[in-house]
C-alpha cells in the first residue's frame, strides 16, 4: 500500500525551514554570529519574523542547528581520505609515497573548499561564546580526518614498510604536512587559494617528507 501523501501544510512549512536554514547559513558564514539578525535571516529567506520564531525560538538555537548540520557534512571529507588510499595496499615505500602524495592531495582539495575555511572561521571566531560547538566540530572533522588517517596507515606499519610507535601521532603529522601551508595561508587571504600546479607541489612534498620520517 502507498503511503499517504504529505499534508501540503506540513511540506510549505518544511519548505520554509530549509530555506531560512539556508540563508541563516549564508549569512552567518558571511557576517559572523554577531553581525547576524534574525531579521535579515527572515528576509532572505523571504519568511515573517514571527515564522523564523517559531522554527528556531532564537538565534542561538538557529546558529547551534547550522553549526550541527554543516559538520555532519564531515563524513564527505572522511570518505574523500578513506577513498584516496585506495582498496590496493602499496606494496613498497616507493608505491607508499605515490599513494600518499594523491591522499594529501584529495585532503587538501576537501580542506580548501570556500565553505569548508568559511565554516571553520565562523567556528574559531565563536569558539568562546560557544565551546562546545567548536568542540564538537573539531571532533567531527580535524580529529575524525586524522582518525581515519591513523586507521589507513596502520597495514603499513604491521606489514614493516612504516616504522611508527604512535601511528596516530604519525598521522597527524601527515595531515598537517598536507594541510597546514595552504590552510594556513587561505584562513587568512580566503581569495587566494593555491592552485591545481601549487596544490600538487604541496602535496608530493608532504608525502616525500612523511616517508622520509617514518618509512623503514
Amino acid at each position: 500500500m502507498n503511503a499517504l501523501p504529505e499534508p501540503a501544510s506540513s511540506s510549505r512549512t518544511e519548505q520554509k525551514r530549509r530555506a531560512i536554514l539556508a540563508e541563516a547559513t549564508t549569512l552567518f558564514l558571511r557576517n559572523g554570529y554577531r553581525g547576524t539578525s534574525m531579521d535579515e535571516v527572515a528576509s532572505a529567506a523571504a519568511v515573517s519574523k514571527q515564522t523564523v520564531y517559531k522554527q528556531f525560538t532564537d538565534k542561538e538555537g538557529l546558529f547551534r542547528e547550522i553549526i550541527a548540520g554543516v559538520a555532519q557534512n564531515a563524513d564527505a571529507i572522511v570518505e574523500t581520505i578513506r577513498s584516496a588510499f585506495g582498496a590496493v595496499r602499496a606494496a613498497t615505500r616507493e608505491e607508499l609515497e605515490t599513494g600518499l602524495a594523491s591522499v594529501a592531495r584529495a585532503y587538501l582539495d576537501a580542506v580548501l573548499e570556500p565553505q569548508v575555511l568559511s565554516l571553520r572561521r565562523l567556528i574559531i571566531a565563536e569558539a568562546e561564546q560557544f565551546p562546545d560547538l567548536a568542540e564538537s566540530y573539531f571532533r567531527a572533522a580535524p580529529s575524525r580526518g586524522i582518525d581515519t588517517t591513523a586507521a589507513c596507515l596502520a597495514p603499513y606499519v604491521e606489514s614493516g614498510i612504516l616504522v611508527v610507535t604512535d601511528v596516530q601521532l604519525a598521522a597527524a603529522h601527515f595531515a598537517y604536512l598536507a594541510l597546514a601551508v595552504a590552510q594556513d595561508r587561505a584562513l587568512f587571504l580566503p581569495s587566494r587559494l593555491p592552485g591545481a600546479k601549487e596544490r600538487k607541489r604541496l602535496a608530493t612534498a608532504a608525502a616525500r617528507a612523511f616517508i622520509a620520517a617514518y618509512a623503514a
